[in-house]
């Protein structure tokens, strides 16, 4: 009886897939064990993560056969035992290991976000600029690749000419003028004259340090068994080439000499993904970083100032920023896990201070309260700090949504299911870090409503709360407008905001020119995992982690779909795998998708206007159960 059941079985294993699986298995465990035993850090890498599920799933295959399981194969269907394997893979690579820690991780749920609609154009605060209260927003969907391969920072994957040329449109917007050099001139005439330096433009030998984001290169090893500085993934960290946009015009437009530019992180590594991009164009620029522990980066050094936080914590500034006469703030466009918040133009200061960052969470937490004091206004209104800003530069090529590394598409008009490819312009931190702010509640999962408190805090500042310096001199003038827009009207309309007539954000969008109508899939979305209808995470190691190799269903699902600039449909048409499950004719667009599977499909959304069903996208994603 056994050797007919052997004999069936391996019968069955001869098809095509069943082939397939063995050379699949069997490589990927020797990948797994020659990379990885040599350098345990390399499982940290996408490829190895994937290795590992890949290999336990063939291991799983052949323990199941080994422990008596031939019975129960026996009965199953044919159909059935033959993506048995694909089968067993996904459940370990949704149930398994990943990482450094063996049969550690988790499912984690979305977390659940209260509904809130923010007030619309009701500004609050003084407007701040040249033009006061101005953002540029610049948008280039040729900004990055559409369908990136390897990591996100890699040269393939993002346009410099393109990024050069939304530096300077903005730049120009930004203050009215027409050329680059003459926008640079009005921004340090304008800082130097506010600031009782008299009507100068930049002088050679100033010097101009530039705070990056870099909240995910943390020390991957503290013992230093490997080399942290070598690390690298695919979370959303300082962009290279914005950054090297911005070195292009400093040092082209402004004359500033290499030597005289820093860009630092105080709290964090500059790895090398990033530090070599840059310095292959600017070789003399200063780096800066928490370490010192790697050639070419400087350790960072404390100066005699400090700044005194409204809860009492004192924390000391960096050497490098002290000595500096203008500072460019460059946040990201993402949100943050502490209570579902924002990292945006005031948080990314925390990593301007000597001492360690995690010690201000208990205080920023408190800030995500309305009404509360919060360290983004004690950072914003710090001399030394906010108050050395020349500009404040968003990069949102590549945006956050559900954490502070994960990238994702927004499916929101006019991206429609694709990155950001934004930069935002502003001399005013609340303005822009509002607009942002926007960006972020609009595309959902929305923002706490106490994530923007500090936006409150800094526009109409609490009275004898806020003395940074600890002088006697408590903030008391507004430092900067806060206002939510209007989203009746057009994104790229000077009407979403109140503007400068009404004492608001005075909002310039550019790039109307590449709005196309679209219909996109918004859910299930790309390289997500859904377990009945819930998109979730995957806990890698120590943190959840909410990008996937495929996009995979477990259970039913609702599939949704939304259309962008097309202001009237005849119906829209759910296809899976070219068969008609679905028409809809009003929104919202969703069908039920509850039919029991065990392999790939084809999802496919097609939008009838007028007569002509010409519009349409496709998803493939992987269904079980």
């Amino acid at each position: 009886m056994k050797l007919v059941c052997k004999k069936n079985l391996f019968e069955k294993i001869k098809n095509f897939k069943g082939l397939w699986f063995h050379i699949v298995g069997i490589a990927c465990l020797i990948w797994f064990i020659i990379r990885v035993l040599p350098a345990p850090h390399r499982s940290q890498y996408p490829c190895q993560q994937i290795s590992i599920s890949i290999a336990l799933g063939y291991i799983t295959f052949w323990s199941i056969i080994l422990y008596g399981f031939t019975t129960f194969l026996k009965k199953v269907k044919t159909k059935t035992f033959a993506v048995l394997p694909s089968i067993v893979v996904v459940f370990l690579l949704v149930f398994s290991i990943s990482g450094m820690v063996f049969g550690s991780d988790y499912l984690a749920e979305k977390p659940n976000f209260s509904s809130w609609n923010p007030i619309t154009k009701d500004p609050m605060g003084t407007p701040f600029g040249i033009n006061p209260g101005r953002v540029v927003w610049v948008w280039n969907p040729d900004a990055t690749e559409e369908d990136p391969s390897g990591f996100w920072w890699e040269e393939k994957n993002n346009n410099q000419n393109v990024i050069n040329d939304m530096f300077s449109r903005g730049l120009n917007d930004l203050t009215g003028e027409l050329s680059d050099k003459n926008s640079w001139d009005a921004l340090f005439m304008d800082f130097n004259r506010k600031h009782g330096f008299g009507e100068n433009s930049y002088s050679v030998g100033e010097k101009i340090a530039i705070k990056i984001n870099l909240n995910n290169a943390y020390l991957w090893d503290p013992f230093d068994r490997i080399d942290d500085y070598e690390h690298e993934d695919n979370e959303r960290d300082a962009s290279p080439y914005v950054v090297i946009s911005l070195l292009n015009q400093l040092v082209n437009n402004v004359d500033v000499n290499q030597d005289d530019i820093i860009i630092y992180d105080a709290s964090r590594i500059i790895g090398n993904w990033f530090y070599d991009i840059v310095t292959s164009v600017y070789p003399e620029v200063h780096f800066i970083d928490a370490e010192g522990g790697k050639s070419g980066r400087e350790l960072v050094e404390s100066s005699s100032f400090g700044i005194y936080f409204s809860d009492g914590l004192f924390r000391t500034l960096p050497k490098c920023v002290v000595d500096a006469k203008y500072l460019i703030n460059m946040p990201l466009l993402k949100k943050h896990p502490i209570q579902n918040g924002v990292t945006l133009s005031g948080k990314n200061l925390f990593g301007t201070f000597i001492e360690r960052v995690s010690d201000l969470h208990a205080y920023h937490e408190s800030g995500l309260i309305l009404g509360n004091p919060t360290p983004q206004t004690d950072l914003l209104a710090h001399e030394q700090l906010g108050g050395k800003t020349l500009l404040y530069l968003g990069d949102g090529t590549y945006g956050t949504l559900l954490d502070h590394c994960t990238i994702c598409k927004f499916n929101m008009f006019p991206f429609n299911d694709d990155w950001t490819n934004s930069l935002f312009f502003s001399q005013d931190p609340i303005a822009i870090d509002s607009v942002m702010f926007d960006f972020l509640n609009f595309e959902g999962p929305s923002p706490i409503e106490g994530s923007q408190n500090y936006l409150h805090q800094s526009a109409e500042p609490l009275l004898n709360q806020y003395d940074p310096e600890n002088d006697g001199q408590y903030l008391s003038e507004s430092l900067g407008v806060h206002e939510h827009w209007n989203t009746s009207v057009s994104i790229f309309s000077s009407d979403r905001y109140s503007g400068s007539e009404n004492n608001g954000i005075d909002l310039i969008a550019i790039g109307e020119e590449f709005i196309t109508p679209s219909v996109v899939i918004t859910q299930p979305a790309e390289n997500k995992l859904y377990i009945n209808g819930v998109e979730s995470s995957i806990k890698i190691g120590w943190k959840p982690t909410y990008s996937f190799p495929i996009t995979l269903i477990i259970g039913n699902i609702t599939i949704k779909a939304q259309v962008n600039n097309i202001p009237v449909i005849d119906y829209i048409k759910f296809y899976i795998d070219e068969e008609l499950k679905y028409q809809d004719d009003k929104a919202p667009y969703e069908f039920e998708w509850n039919k029991i599977s065990f392999s790939k499909h084809m999802i496919k959304v097609l939008v009838s206007i007028e007569g002509e069903e010409n519009l349409y996208t496709e998803r493939i994603v992987w269904k079980f159960l």
